[in-house]
């Protein structure tokens, strides 16, 4: 191991990776060529997904020693909008999901995560760009753009509210959306195939959302967000770590990548300090979930309005983290599928953008 471990990128899987080393008492240097450390985000609505299994996604985050001192909140109801403008109204006894900030500034994730590695003897150095520093991880964030959101962030004076709105004639293969909690708002559109129509698409599903759900949007600042998707074989190749998005780890039904970029930081950190490589937690926290992402994205984009919206029904009729669980819990039956999947939408050839991955999807044409 070197004497010092160098990690080329300053977002949650970078920073967490240098926190999980400085805990174990790892000399730690990142650089990131941002000026400020989280800066791809602009400090709009994220969510931390605890839907995807049983265990508290925040019970994890402590069992690694990371307890999140930023703005989290637990969320149990949203409202899903279907392609009729049906309003479905869900609710969870344990929160399905944790609302978070993302970027520089005061309460985000990011901003947290630099603190703690900080606190943990971690050198942080943003708006650096030396290319004779060789990194030992890479967290680089998406190097390639499978998956693209343009959003809105604003202030306004209206009432919390989480809206999710399914429309595929709207938004194709995705979703739009609009959080609003404690003065701040976050509306955005995701799609993963036609991403070159999402700007026009964007429009009409922000006009949608404001129409069902008028609200003040005060300074609103608009911006684009990448997402990169890669079922990784592992994490090191030739002797250097991937982590997060530069690892091609992200979920690929909705997007949330967030709990999966945190669980890659702490494989490699592991693996970095000595405690040797976990080929079965890698199995199980990052590529199974992701398996059942690659399915659910299938049968999301095969599904037309009539079948999302019965989805939404189903989602409302019970339980609505219950139901999130069941609906993506790995299984060897769901596993195969996914693999006739990949086998049909596997792109032909290797990409060096991503070096980790074993699998990655064919681009549109």
């Amino acid at each position: 191991m070197r004497e010092t471990i160098r990690v080329l990128g300053a977002g949650v899987s970078g920073l967490g990776v240098a926190a999980l080393l400085a805990r174990r008492g790892v000399s730690v240097e990142v650089r990131d060529r941002r000026e400020v450390a989280g800066g791809r985000f602009t400090g709009g609505f994220q969510v931390l997904e605890n839907g995807s299994g049983e265990r508290d996604v925040l019970d994890e985050l402590a069992g690694m020693g990371l307890e999140p001192a930023c703005e989290l909140t637990p969320l149990h109801e949203a409202i899903l909008l279907d392609v009729d403008r049906n309003r479905h109204h869900v609710h969870s006894r344990l929160p399905y999901a944790y609302l978070i900030r993302r970027g520089p500034g005061p309460g985000t994730l990011d901003s947290w995560l630099v603190t703690e590695a900080q606190r943990l003897g971690a050198r942080i150095e943003a708006g650096t760009a030396d290319t004779d520093w060789t990194p030992d991880v890479i967290a680089t964030g998406p190097p390639r753009a499978d998956g693209v959101a343009r959003e809105v962030v604003f202030e306004t004076p209206d009432p919390d509210l989480i809206v999710v709105l399914f429309d595929p004639e709207l938004t194709p293969t995705g979703y739009s959306y609009l959080f609003i909690h404690d003065g701040m708002g976050t509306m955005g559109a995701a799609q993963v195939r036609g991403i070159r129509r999402l700007r026009a698409n964007a429009r009409r599903a922000f006009d949608a959302l404001l129409g069902e759900f008028p609200t003040r949007m005060e300074h609103p600042r608009e911006h684009v967000q990448y997402m990169s998707f890669a079922l990784p074989r592992h994490l090191e190749v030739g002797e250097r770590w991937y982590v997060g998005e530069a690892a091609g780890i992200q979920d690929g039904l909705f997007g949330l990548g967030n709990r999966l970029a945190l669980r890659s930081a702490n494989l490699a950190a592991g693996a970095l300090a000595g405690e040797g490589w976990n080929a079965g937690a890698f199995r199980r926290q990052i590529v199974e979930p992701m398996e059942a992402s690659i399915l659910g994205r299938a049968m999301f984009e095969l599904a037309g309005g009539g079948a999302v919206a019965r989805l939404c029904r189903w989602l409302a009729a019970a339980d609505f983290r219950r139901r999130l669980i069941a609906l993506q819990r790995p299984s060897a039956v769901r596993r195969l599928l996914a693999r006739a999947v990949m086998a049909a939408w596997r792109k032909r050839g290797n990409d060096p953008r991503i070096p980790t991955a074993a699998w990655s999807r064919r681009p549109e044409r």
